[in-house]
C-alpha cells in the first residue's frame, strides 16, 4: 500500500502543488519527519559544487554546515509565495513553489533565499515561458520592499534530464542557479533520500522513526512511478501493451497528419483516428476510449475537466478546439486562433477555464 498513489487515484487529488508541499515538509528541519536538515544540506552541497564562492557563509570544510533547528541558523520554508513582477501597480504576479530562507542567528540577518521551482512532468514545462526569470525579478522586488538583501539562488527541479528541461533552465541568464532532478540522475532527489537511508543503515546518522521511514519510502516509490496513481499506471500499461503507447500520445501523433487551418467533422476525426490506431498497432481502438480522448484534447470542451486535465497549458492534451458553438467540427489548436477561446481544465474544486489571450500574456502558451 502506498498512500501517495492511493490518494492520487480517482480524481487525481495529488498534483504538483501537493508534491511541492510534501517536499517543503521534508526540507524543513523544524518538522517531525526524522531527517532533520539532511535533505536540505544534500541539495545545497550541489550548489557549492558549481562555484566555491557560493553559499560561503554556511560552509565548513567545503561542505554545507549543520542547518538543524539546534544549529546557529534558522531555516524558514515558505510554500507558494506570491511575488509581484512590477514594483508599481502590482498587477502581474507569479507563485513560487518553495522559498528556503536562511538566517544567521548571531546577527539576525537573512543571508540566503533559495527559490525552488518544481515540475513533476515535462508536459508542465513551457518552452517559451519566462517563469524562472519572472520569479527572480519577483523575489528581488519582494525583498526590496522589506529592505532585506539576501543572496538569491534559483533551483529548478524537473522530472529527469531532458532537452526540454535543460533548454528551459539555460534560458535563465543568472549564475546562481542549479538544475535538480527528481530521478534518473546521480544527484536526484530520489538518490539523495536513498543515501540518507543508507547512512542510517550504516549508523552514520540517528535512526529515522518507523512512521517517517514508511512515509518517505512510499514517496520514493511515488517518484519512481513518475508521480502516477495506481489507476493511471495501470491504464497506461494496458494502453502501451495494446497499442504501443498511451492513446493520448497516439492522438497527438495522428494530429500531425492533419492540416492546421482545415475544419474537420467530428465523425471524420473519430473514424480516421480509429483507422490510424489500427494501422499502427494492429488493434482496434474501443470507441468509448477514442471518444473520451477526443473530448479531453479539445480545449474549449468543458467536459474535458472530468477527464483529469489539470492544467490549461498542457501541451500534450491541448490538440483540438471547436471553431463554432455547434461542436460538430474541430480544428487543430494553436496560439494563433481566436484569443477569446476558453481553455478548460480541472481546478482544485471545480472545472475552470482561462482565455487563450491570458495564457499567451502569461507566456504559458
Amino acid at each position: 500500500m502506498n498512500i501517495f498513489r492511493i490518494l492520487s487515484s480517482n480524481d487525481g487529488s495529488i498534483n504538483e502543488p501537493n508534491v511541492s508541499s510534501f517536499l517543503a515538509y521534508l526540507l524543513d528541519p523544524n518538522e517531525d519527519h526524522g531527517i532533520s536538515s539532511l535533505l536540505l544540506q544534500e541539495i545545497l552541497n550541489d550548489i557549492i559544487e558549481i562555484d566555491d564562492e557560493f553559499l560561503t557563509k554556511i560552509k565548513f570544510s567545503n561542505r554545507i554546515t549543520d542547518l538543524s533547528k539546534y544549529s546557529g541558523y534558522s531555516i524558514n520554508i515558505i510554500p507558494e509565495l506570491s511575488v509581484n513582477l512590477e514594483k508599481k501597480g502590482k498587477r502581474k504576479r507569479r507563485d513560487i513553489d518553495i522559498i528556503i530562507e536562511i538566517t544567521d542567528n548571531k546577527t539576525n540577518e537573512l543571508i540566503y533565499s533559495i527559490c525552488l521551482e518544481n515540475k513533476i512532468t515535462d508536459s508542465s514545462i513551457n518552452k517559451n515561458d519566462s517563469q524562472l526569470e519572472d520569479e527572480l525579478i519577483g523575489l528581488e522586488n519582494y525583498y526590496s520592499e522589506s529592505e532585506q538583501n539576501p543572496e538569491i539562488y534559483i533551483i529548478y527541479l524537473t522530472p529527469s534530464p531532458s532537452n526540454l528541461s535543460r533548454d528551459s533552465f539555460k534560458k535563465l541568464d543568472y549564475n546562481k542557479k542549479y538544475h535538480l532532478f527528481w530521478d534518473n540522475d546521480s544527484n536526484s532527489i530520489f538518490n539523495k533520500l536513498i543515501r540518507i537511508f543508507n547512512n542510517e543503515r550504516d549508523g552514520l546518522i540517528d535512526p529515522i522513526n518507523n512512521q517517517s521511514s514508511y512515509l518517505i519510502k512510499s514517496f520514493l516509490s511515488f517518484i519512481k512511478t513518475n508521480f502516477k496513481s495506481y489507476i493511471e499506471e495501470r491504464k497506461e500499461k494496458l494502453e502501451k501493451k495494446s497499442y504501443g503507447k498511451p492513446v493520448i500520445d497516439l492522438l497527438k501523433d495522428f494530429s500531425s497528419t492533419l492540416e492546421m487551418d482545415k475544419e474537420y467533422k467530428i465523425d471524420f476525426i473519430r473514424n480516421k483516428f480509429s483507422e490510424y490506431v489500427l494501422s499502427i498497432s494492429g488493434i482496434e481502438l474501443h470507441n468509448t476510449t477514442r471518444n473520451a480522448h477526443i473530448v479531453l484534447s479539445t480545449v474549449n470542451e468543458r467536459n474535458r475537466g472530468h477527464y483529469n486535465v489539470k492544467r490549461a497549458d498542457n501541451e500534450r492534451k491541448n490538440i483540438f478546439y471547436y471553431p463554432n458553438n455547434t461542436k460538430k467540427t474541430i480544428k487543430l489548436f494553436s496560439p494563433k486562433i481566436d484569443l477569446e477561446t476558453k481553455v478548460y481544465f480541472r481546478g482544485d474544486d471545480e472545472i475552470e477555464f482561462i482565455k487563450l489571450k491570458t495564457l499567451i500574456e502569461n507566456n504559458l502558451c
